[in-house]
Parts: structure tokens; sequence; C-alpha cells
């Protein structure tokens, strides 16, 4: 059993579509799947390209543990995640 994959089957039932998801582990690490590419990085903010939106995470002591071509993990101490 694989909670996202749940999850997400009852969001397609209602007609909502996930082109990304994230999980946020405490304010201390951050789990993106989906990404396109990376816009920007630094130790107070980093900026990632989505399908069709862009995700910025604010916060201190930022770092990339963990980088491939659609999934980023990172660290530090998370402040805000937003979506525009």
């Amino acid at each position: 059993m694989n909670m996202l994959n749940d999850i997400e089957k009852l969001m397609n039932k209602v007609g909502s579509s996930i082109n990304y998801r994230t999980i946020n582990l405490g304010g201390k690490f951050l789990y993106i799947e989906g990404l396109k590419s990376v816009v920007s990085f630094g130790e107070e903010e980093m900026q990632f390209q989505l399908n069709k939106a862009l995700l910025i995470v604010s916060g201190n002591a930022l770092k990339v543990n963990y980088l491939d071509k659609s999934i980023c993990v990172l660290e530090g101490n998370i402040k805000s995640i937003n979506i525009k």
C-alpha cells in the first residue's frame, strides 16, 4: 500500500490532476516529485519549475540532498512552500 498513490486515486475520482507531489517532513526535509528544472537555488530560497507552475521554497540553511531529473530532496529550516 502506497499512501501517495491512494490519495492520487481518490483525487482523480473527483477530476483533479496531480502533476507534482511534495512532502514536508517536519520543516526539516522536503521531497519534491515532478520537477522539470531547477530555476534558482540558494541557502534562503530555491525555485523549481514544475509542469505548469513554479514551486518556491523559502527558509534557512537550505541545501539539496538528492537531485535527479524529476525528484529533489531538500534539507534545512523550511519556512514556506509556495506555488505560482
